[in-house]
């Protein structure tokens, strides 16, 4: 019996290729992290294909395939590689395995898209030196238009994402990133690029990281595609319905807004004409829609107190040529002459039928309060509105005949502002929301103030004037004048200033005691407390004078600026750019 012949060890396995389908394609499998038994199996598959595989690198090459490799260590393999390339010649493709197994499936080669591509923009040469970025937005530009929009509104949708689920950390970390992203003077190309930048943690430098190696992220995809998310940006998009009313809607069952209006009995007024005038509130406001709106309010004010001046606020005012709603800041020159004029602007414009709802608050009006305290908006006589605001006859060309109407819905918010708090006030609701939250955090952690929509405020004179207050009024430990001063029993929320100097008592350390029995709340009251609100700012709380509790005991501490003393009115443009 002959012995048998024993198989030729050599580079690849012989293989029995068929002809070659493609002849402008040149595939080379790099073998790093690939393996050599692999790569031998993938060579057999491409050659069964009709595909030509190359077993040696070269100028001929127009795909290299790599396994388990990133950008990073793709482009330096590239670089160790000494193949002359030939005048004309372009540099191959560096692919990731997911190219190659698509093209096996598919029998001829896929096109090349991004989640595909290894290579980054630039060689790292050329990469920009790291910027020294300070830490607080309200220090650094932030351009309306800016170099890293696909990676910040990655960061944006997980912000998003976490405040639905209740995760404030995790909404002001994405924040904070993304924020970081738009002051940057250059794209990013590599993650080398963030190092020593503030506000990157190892979740965002990851996102970052697969958006510049895949063109797109995993997590964010999922997000962006799941069901939750996609139903509470539904129901968050309706007027008068926030993020604890759409996740408690959301785990009722409810998904679109037909299951919405199947719920009409439970609905707030405001939500019924939200979802009434569902398309036109969600379709994004024009910038000339918002001028033709601050002509018909300021007409309106002129008739009700001449000499007032009506003031665009809000995204508008930063720049923008669009938003989701429209900010009037109403004031006059002369102190109080503003008190009493919101209803008869109102009244105008209703006698003109421009106003589809209007919800009124006045000023430290109980129905303005939260499980959280005041917000901003909250410390100043305003009306939330929807107004019907007339189309010019040229809009209606191109407009789809069931939607073609002689006027469209806005939101407009009114908000009648006292001259001696105007600077601030406009300063809060210019915003943005971040740049707010920011510029107030830089103020308490840095500067030792308190800054709100009134005025800025220095903390040692507001407790200095709150341990006069405690020596010289005993009796307010009562919980009847609590009461009567605004403070709820046990609130942990930090009020207006002026609030603080009447509620004193309260908060130098001293028990409450009622019929004899100490309070359980006596913890709470005893540390001075430092509770935000959900734009994490002080949830300031304005209530006004009662009698158990008169301003002339002891007057309220005059701020550093803002209400009283001459002004000084700071231009918020100055400070953050757009």
């Amino acid at each position: 019996m002959l012995p048998k012949r024993r198989r030729a060890r050599g580079g690849i396995p012989d293989a029995v290729p068929s002809a070659t389908r493609f002849p402008g394609f040149a595939i080379y499998l790099a073998e790093p992290r690939m393996g050599r038994s692999r790569r031998a199996f993938l060579t057999r598959l491409a050659l069964s294909k009709g595909f030509r595989v190359l077993d040696a690198y070269s100028p001929e090459v127009t795909h290299v395939v790599m396994e388990q490799t990133s950008a990073e260590d793709a482009l330096c393999w590239q670089k160790s590689r000494t193949a002359p390339a030939s005048p004309g010649s372009a540099r191959p493709a560096l692919v990731d395995i997911s190219w190659f197994t698509e093209s096996m499936a598919a029998g001829q080669p896929v096109a090349v898209e991004c989640r595909h591509r290894l290579e980054v923009a630039v060689p790292r040469e050329g990469l920009p030196s790291p910027v020294c970025m300070p830490a607080y937005a309200c220090q650094r530009p932030t351009p309306l238009t800016h170099h890293n929009s696909s990676l910040s509104e990655a960061l944006e949708t997980l912000a998003e994402a976490a405040g639905f689920e209740g995760s404030e950390g995790r909404l002001l970390s994405f924040c904070r990133a993304a924020s970081v992203l738009k002051a940057l003077p250059s794209p990013v190309t590599s993650l080398r690029q963030l190092q020593g930048l503030p506000h990157f943690g190892e979740h965002s430098c990851r996102v970052v990281q697969e958006l510049l190696e895949h063109g797109q992220c995993e997590e964010v995809e999922r997000v962006r595609h799941s069901e939750r998310y996609r139903s509470m940006k539904l129901f968050t998009g309706i007027f008068g319905v926030g993020v604890r009313t759409a996740d408690r809607w959301y785990r009722e069952g409810l998904r679109t807004l037909d299951d919405v209006r199947g719920q009409a009995r439970r609905l707030t007024p405001q939500q019924k004409v939200g979802l009434r005038h569902y398309r036109d509130l969600s379709a994004l406001v024009q910038r000339p829609e918002a001028e033709a709106l601050q002509q018909l309010v300021e007409a309106a004010v002129g008739r009700a107190l001449p000499g007032a001046t009506v003031t665009l606020a809000g995204g508008f005012r930063r720049g923008r040529s669009q938003g989701h709603d429209v900010d009037f800041l109403i004031t006059h020159p002369q102190e109080g002459q503003e008190a009493g004029l919101l209803p008869r602007v109102m009244g105008h414009l209703k006698k003109q039928g421009l106003v589809l709802y209007q919800q009124h608050r006045r000023c430290g009006d109980p129905a303005c309060r939260t499980g959280q305290g005041y917000t901003v908006a909250d410390t100043f006589e305003s009306s939330f509105c929807v107004f019907r605001l007339p189309r010019p006859p040229a809009a209606a060309v191109g407009v789809p005949q069931r939607s073609c109407r002689a006027w469209k819905a806005v939101r407009v918010d009114l908000v009648v502002v006292p001259i001696g708090q105007f600077p601030f006030a406009l300063l809060g609701w210019t915003g943005s929301k971040h740049f707010e939250r920011e510029l107030r955090r830089f103020s308490r952690t840095e500067r030792g103030l308190w800054l709100n929509s009134r005025g800025l405020y220095d903390p040692e004179q507001v407790c200095g004037c709150a341990r006069r207050a405690a020596r010289s009024r005993p009796s307010a430990w009562h919980p009847q004048a609590r009461r009567a001063s605004g403070l709820r029993s046990g609130s942990s929320c930090l009020p207006h200033p002026h609030a603080l100097v009447r509620d004193a008592p309260a908060r130098v350390g001293v028990g409450l005691r009622h019929q004899g029995r100490p309070s359980r709340r006596r913890s709470r009251l005893s540390t001075w407390p430092r509770r935000k609100t959900s734009s994490d700012s002080w949830g300031w709380r304005s209530s006004p004078p009662s009698r158990e509790t008169p301003d002339a005991v002891c007057p309220p501490p005059a701020p550093l600026c803002g209400t009283g003393g001459p002004l000084s009115k700071p231009d918020p443009m100055d400070a953050r750019g757009h």
